[in-house]
């Protein structure tokens, strides 16, 4: 793993949040939070105290930390450069349950503070991630038999330029099913809106309500990086093999996680939150969608 392109990494992750809402701010005509919002607001958050629940236990004390930990696990394994060395041999699927690991204790920190309108939140969080897992292994499945590598750095970006000649409509149905699993584990439009203040709509903010200070900064942080890990991936899979300098490849990597972040805001300007019922059809209408990419690139 090149260390400077990881630091990059994680420096970059706050920027983000900032990007989408500064693209929604400008579909609507407004002036916005500004890009460097979630900096001063980590920055803000780390300085104050941590108040706990008198029904909590030890699980919610541990559940930011872990989650964030798990995240920044992920993020330590996936290519972001040259020269992995010890990680070059990172499988695909720990890349995934490591993301899925955070969501789980967050998950148990919701559930451990006794309150029934986070464990609603909570309980919605489950059935999404257990309807978002198969589509992810359909799409690295995909991955393995374009790439014929079951290692995540071998998987990205390790095949040739022709299948894109050859195998486009099944690329571009992969990549409309990821993009749409990113909107959905980054609880973003139209399956989430970070931004609600409607109780009965919220589903990740609903599990973080008891936390606070460097907990929530914890898992502010955590989120943002999660989403950069997931925007990464998308751009990685979609790029090639590049006869290109690897200072080039970093520069094409980030340059799509902040062309990512504009199109998620993009998407966000222009549809609404759908309806929570909506919400398994659509992963069930996403899991045909890649599927049939798969099976396409198979026959064809």
């Amino acid at each position: 793993m090149n260390i400077l392109t990881f630091l990059l990494a994680a420096l970059l992750a706050p920027l983000l949040p900032g990007i989408v809402n500064q693209t929604k701010a400008f579909f609507a005509g407004r002036r916005g939070p500004g890009l460097f919002r979630l900096y001063f607001d980590l920055a803000k958050l780390m300085r104050k105290s941590c108040p706990r629940s008198t029904t909590s236990t030890w699980l919610f004390d541990i559940a930011p930390s872990v989650s964030l930990a798990a995240t920044a696990i992920a993020a330590m394994l996936f290519p972001w450069g040259p020269g992995q060395g010890t990680f070059a041999h990172a499988s695909a699927a720990l890349f995934f349950y490591l993301l899925g690991t955070g969501r789980f204790f967050t998950v148990l920190g919701a559930l451990d503070t006794g309150s029934a309108f986070e464990g609603m939140g909570a309980s919605r969080e489950v059935q999404f991630s257990a309807l978002v897992e198969p589509i992810v292994f359909v799409i690295l499945g995909f991955l393995v038999c374009l790439s014929g590598d079951v290692n995540l750095p071998g998987m990205l970006g390790d095949y040739d330029g022709g299948a894109w000649t050859h195998h486009a409509f099944s690329l571009i149905l992969i990549a409309v099913a990821f993009f749409t699993i990113l909107l959905c584990e980054n609880c973003r439009v139209p399956f989430d809106d970070p931004e609600t203040h409607l109780e009965l709509t919220m589903i990740h903010e609903a599990m973080i309500l008891d936390n606070a200070g460097p907990d929530l900064a914890f898992i502010l942080y955590g989120a943002a990086l999660k989403f950069e890990l997931l925007a990464a991936f998308l751009v990685a899979m979609l790029v090639p093999k590049l006869s290109i300098g690897p200072e080039a490849k970093t520069v094409v990597l980030f340059g799509g996680i902040l062309a990512t972040a504009v199109l998620v805001g993009i998407v966000e300007s222009v549809i609404a939150r759908m309806r929570f019922l909506k919400t398994p059809q659509v992963l069930l209408g996403t899991l045909m969608v890649a599927t049939l990419g798969a099976v396409l690139y198979i026959l064809f």
